[in-house]
Order: structure tokens, then C-alpha cells, then sequence
């Protein structure tokens, strides 16, 4: 692993039940959860008919009772085990994920199950902005999206879900990519300067040949010159 220095700031994303069913990141959840309750209904049904179908005193019909009460209670637990489990990883890969920020780059890193390290030059980052919907004011979470080239799109930038405080992290990060801007530009200004420097020398030195030759085509040509 290369050595970037210092940390100057981490984050990680939050985990809170309610933001996840309103984002994209709990999509997984929230269908557990959609099935678990669907399948409780049924099984409320089932129940509140119970009386009925049995004082129909019909074998097939309570067969069928059963058959239909015992698969919607194996569905019903299943699917509660599956939003309980969803909601334990979800909490454990947020916290396996890292944004490290250096004095000149970000690092990303999740380490839950399968491991994923990406970094980020400052210098390379166009622009951040933060996304908050009116559930995310209201339960203080937000959005923090890093873009990396001039077209706005998920598909060409680093999204920071679950962030809480997103606003006061928000100027923090802005603040140290700024810096960090700063701080790497004086090498390619000296760069770009001595290129420049060099193209007015070649520039100068043209010149002066030209200068030069057309001299010397006037002497040629000037008859009293040349009896001189």
C-alpha cells in the first residue's frame, strides 16, 4: 500500500433504519420487509376465517386450510429472518467502508466481504455537490457526490450515501480539496512557466534570424554598398 502521509479527514457512511427505506441502498430491505407483511396478512386472514372453514366440517377444504395457513407461516418467518439479516449487513458493510482524505487525494475503501480500494487525485476532481431530500432534512442525513469530469451523471462520479451532518462534512471536504489544489499546482505552474519561457526564447531567436537575413538581402542589393 502506498504511503500518502497524514490522514486529514475520514468519513463513513451512518447507518439508520428509517433513511434506508427511502434510499436506494435499502432497496434489498425494503422488499423483506414488503414480503414479511404480506405474508402476515394472509396469515391474519387465514386466522380470522379458521372457525369458518372448519364448522364446514369438509376434509378437503381443511386441507387446504392448513396446507395454505403452514406455507403463508414459513414465507411469513422467512421473510423476517431476510429483513433482519439485510438490516445486520447493511449496518456491517457501512462499517467496512473508509473515505480517507490526504493532502492530495481521496482513498475509498470497503473492506466487508469482497474487499474494493479506489483513489482519487484532487486535481482530477471538478466538482462536489451535496443532495438532500426533505427525508433526509429531517432525519439530518444526506448525499455527497464528488465529480470527477465535466458531465453531471451517477455513472461519472463517487457518491457518499448515508452521510450524516452531511453539510458540515460537506464544507470540510470542499476545504481540503481546494487546498490540496493549491498545494499541487505550483509544480505545474513552474512547468507550464518554463515552457513558456522556452517558446519566447525560440520565438526571440527566430526573430533575430529573420532580421538577420532580410539585413543581409538589403546589402545585396544596394548598388552604392557595394562600390563602397
Amino acid at each position: 500500500m502506498e504511503d500518502r502521509g497524514e490522514v486529514l479527514y475520514e468519513l463513513s457512511p451512518k447507518f439508520d433504519f428509517l433513511y434506508e427505506l427511502t434510499m436506494p441502498t435499502g432497496k434489498k430491505m425494503k422488499s423483506a420487509i414488503v414480503g414479511a407483511i404480506i405474508a402476515a396478512i394472509i396469515n391474519i386472514v387465514l386466522l380470522v376465517f379458521r372457525n369458518d372453514i372448519i364448522s364446514m366440517n369438509n376434509t378437503t377444504y381443511s386441507l387446504m386450510y392448513k396446507a395454505c395457513a403452514t406455507i403463508c407461516l414459513i414465507i411469513m418467518i422467512f421473510m423476517i429472518l431476510m429483513a433482519i439479516a439485510r438490516v445486520i449487513l447493511q449496518s456491517l458493510e457501512y462499517k467496512g467502508i473508509k473515505y480517507r482524505f490526504y493532502k492530495d487525494c481521496l482513498v475509498f475503501e470497503n473492506s466487508f466481504l469482497n474487499q474494493t480500494r479506489k483513489t482519487i487525485e484532487y486535481s482530477n476532481i471538478k466538482e462536489i455537490e451535496i443532495r438532500k431530500t426533505i427525508m433526509d432534512r429531517i432525519l439530518n442525513y444526506g448525499v455527497i457526490i464528488i465529480y470527477t469530469n465535466a458531465d453531471k451523471g451517477f455513472g461519472s462520479a463517487t457518491i457518499l450515501y448515508a452521510i450524516k451532518n452531511t453539510e458540515e462534512h460537506y464544507n470540510n471536504i470542499e476545504s481540503i480539496v481546494h487546498n490540496g489544489k493549491i498545494i499541487s499546482s505550483p509544480i505545474k505552474s513552474e512547468d507550464s512557466n518554463k515552457n513558456l519561457k522556452e517558446e519566447i526564447n525560440l520565438q526571440n531567436a527566430m526573430n533575430r534570424n529573420e532580421i538577420y537575413t532580410e539585413s543581409n538581402a538589403q546589402s545585396d542589393n544596394n548598388p552604392l554598398e557595394k562600390r563602397d
